[in-house]
C-alpha cells in the first residue's frame, strides 16, 4: 500500500525565505510527484508568501495558535478528522508524549514519523532514573516507523539519553538551498565585517560574543560586527552596545531575507552558539557561502564544519577573543579565504537541500507492509 496523504505537524510559524520554509515548500513538490498530497499543521498563521506559494506547489495548509508551545490534542483530532491521513509526522512538539503518541492508534493512521530539527539538550540521567528514561525510549520509540534526526551527533544522544531504538532511526542531514549562494566569490573587501545570523538568544552565545569582540578590539581594531535575526534579548543587547557608544561599530540588523548576501561579503562567520546544535542550517548557510567561519564546540558544530572549520569552546570568552585576534591578523588572509573555499565545497557535497528533500521523500513513501 502507497501513502496519498501525510499530515506534518509542526511548532513552527514561517517568516522569511529561509531554509526550513523553502524546504518545506520543496517537500510539497516532491511528495506530489510521488502522489502524496501534504497537509501542514503550523502553531501561527503562515505570512502570504508562503501561503500562496504553498498553496501553488499543491498543498493544504492549517493552523492553530493554540498549537504554539502546546500540542493541543483537540486541535489535532480536528485536523486528523478532516485529513483523514494514512501518516502522520510531527517535528518541535515532544517525541514520547503520550498526547503525541496517541495518535499512533488514531483511524486510518498507519504509520507515526518524528523529524527531530531540535536543538535542546537532551539531560544525561543516572541510576534507575536512567534505567526508566531507556526503557521508556526502548517501548514508546516503537510505535514510530521512522524518527529521523539531523546528524550523528543527536542519532547518539537520542539512543544514549533516551533509549530510543536504534533501527528506527535515520539520520539525515539539513541542506540549503544552494542556488541562493551562487554568487559566492570565495573574497572579501579588505573592511568586511564579521557576521552573525540567527536568535538574538542567550543560547546562541550572543553575550559572549559581544564581549569577546570587545577584548579583541582593545588588541587589534576589530572590523564592524553585524548581527541579523530577532530574539528576547535583543532590545537588551542593543542598549549595552549604545551604552558603550559602540551602536557604530555593532550593529543589530533585525530579520533580513538576504543572509546570503551579508555572509558572502563578510570577512568572518561567526556562530557562538553555546546549546546542543543539531545540525543548524546556519552553519550550513555560513559553509555554502564560501567565506571562512568560527565556531563554538556546541553539539555537531564540529562534525559539520569538519577540519576547515574553526572552533573555541562554547562560552568561552578569552578563547573567542583570541581566535578573533589571530584569525583577523592581515597575514592569515589568504588562509582563511582557502578555508572558505574548502567549506564551500564540503557545502555542495554533503548539504545540498536537493539530497535532504530526496531522502525525506524515501523515507515518507517506502510502501506500508
Amino acid at each position: 500500500m502507497l501513502l496519498s496523504r501525510l499530515l506534518y505537524i509542526i511548532d513552527f510559524i514561517p517568516r522569511l525565505p529561509r531554509s526550513l520554509e523553502l524546504w518545506l515548500l520543496a517537500m510539497v513538490e516532491s511528495l506530489r510527484a510521488e502522489g502524496v498530497d501534504l497537509h501542514l499543521l503550523l502553531s501561527g498563521e503562515a505570512p502570504e508568501w508562503f501561503c500562496t506559494q504553498f498553496k501553488a506547489a499543491g498543498g493544504t495548509l492549517h493552523w492553530d495558535a493554540c498549537m504554539r508551545g502546546c500540542f493541543d490534542v483537540a486541535k489535532v483530532k480536528q485536523v486528523v478528522a478532516a485529513v483523514r491521513p494514512e501518516a502522520l509526522c510531527f517535528s518541535f512538539y515532544p517525541m514520547l508524549s503520550p498526547h503525541v503518541l496517541r495518535f499512533a492508534f488514531a483511524p486510518g493512521v498507519k504509520r507515526i514519523f518524528y523529524s527531530d530539527h531540535s536543538s535542546i539538550p537532551l539531560r544525561e540521567s543516572h541510576g534507575f532514573k536512567r534505567l526508566l528514561m531507556l526503557l521508556r525510549g526502548r517501548l514508546l520509540g516503537r510505535l514510530y516507523h521512522r524518527i529521523i534526526t539531523v546528524s550523528d551527533f543527536k542519532r547518539e544522544r537520542l539512543v544514549t539519553r533516551l533509549g530510543l531504538p536504534q533501527q528506527r532511526i535515520v539520520r539525515i542531514y539539513n541542506g540549503v538551498d544552494l542556488k541562493r549562494f551562487a554568487n559566492a566569490t570565495g573574497h572579501a573587501s579588505d573592511d568586511a565585517p564579521l557576521f552573525f545570523a540567527g536568535q538574538i538568544a542567550g543560547v546562541k552565545g550572543i553575550a559572549t560574543l559581544l564581549e569577546a569582540w570587545q577584548i579583541a578590539d582593545r588588541r587589534r581594531a576589530m572590523p564592524r560586527l553585524l548581527l541579523a535575526g530577532d530574539g528576547p534579548l535583543r532590545e537588551t543587547f542593543q542598549q549595552q552596545v549604545a551604552d558603550k557608544g559602540l551602536a557604530g561599530r555593532i550593529e543589530f540588523l533585525g530579520l533580513r531575507p538576504d543572509v546570503p548576501e551579508l555572509m558572502m561579503a563578510a570577512r568572518l562567520i561567526l556562530i557562538p552558539s553555546e546549546w546542543d546544535e543539531a545540525c543548524a542550517f546556519v552553519s550550513l548557510e555560513a559553509m555554502a557561502s564560501g567565506r571562512p567561519v568560527l565556531a563554538s564546540d556546541a553539539g555537531s558544530l564540529p562534525d559539520l564544519l569538519g577540519e576547515h572549520g574553526n572552533l573555541f569552546r562554547k562560552g568561552n570568552v578569552g578563547e573567542l577573543a583570541e581566535k578573533l585576534v589571530e584569525l583577523l591578523d592581515p597575514s592569515q588572509r589568504a588562509r582563511l579565504d582557502a578555508q572558505g573555499a574548502a567549506l564551500r565545497t564540503r557545502a555542495l557535497a554533503k548539504f545540498d537541500m536537493a539530497q535532504m528533500i530526496s531522502a525525506y521523500t524515501r523515507v515518507f513513501t517506502a510502501p506500508f507492509r
